[in-house]
C-alpha cells in the first residue's frame, strides 16, 4: 500500500504500527491549515480495503465528528486570545 496516496473518504490514510486503537485521528491543534488523517494499524487498513463500503459510514461520521471539533477547538480559541 502506498501510504503517500491512500484516502479513505477525502481523508489521508497513515498507516502507524505504534497505535493501540484501530483508527486514530490527531487531536485538533491550533494550527489553522491543519486537517483530519486516519491513523490506522496495517491490519486495519487491510481490513478497510477488503470491504471500504461496509466501514465508509463509519469513516465519514469520524471524519465529519473531527471537521466539528476543529471548527469549535478554533473557535474557543479564537474566543480565548
Amino acid at each position: 500500500m502506498n501510504n503517500q496516496l491512500m484516502e479513505w473518504c477525502g481523508v489521508p490514510v497513515v498507516i502507524d504500527e505504534a497505535i493501540t486503537e484501530l483508527f486514530e485521528m490527531p487531536a485538533p491543534d491550533q494550527d489553522p491549515a491543519q486537517k483530519p488523517e486516519f491513523r490506522v494499524t496495517p491490519s486495519t487498513a487491510d481490513l478497510v480495503k477488503q470491504d471500504f463500503e461496509l466501514y465508509k459510514p463509519s469513516l465519514e461520521r469520524m471524519a465529519d465528528t473531527w471537521r466539528e471539533n476543529k471548527e469549535r477547538f478554533m473557535q474557543e480559541k479564537k474566543a480565548n486570545d
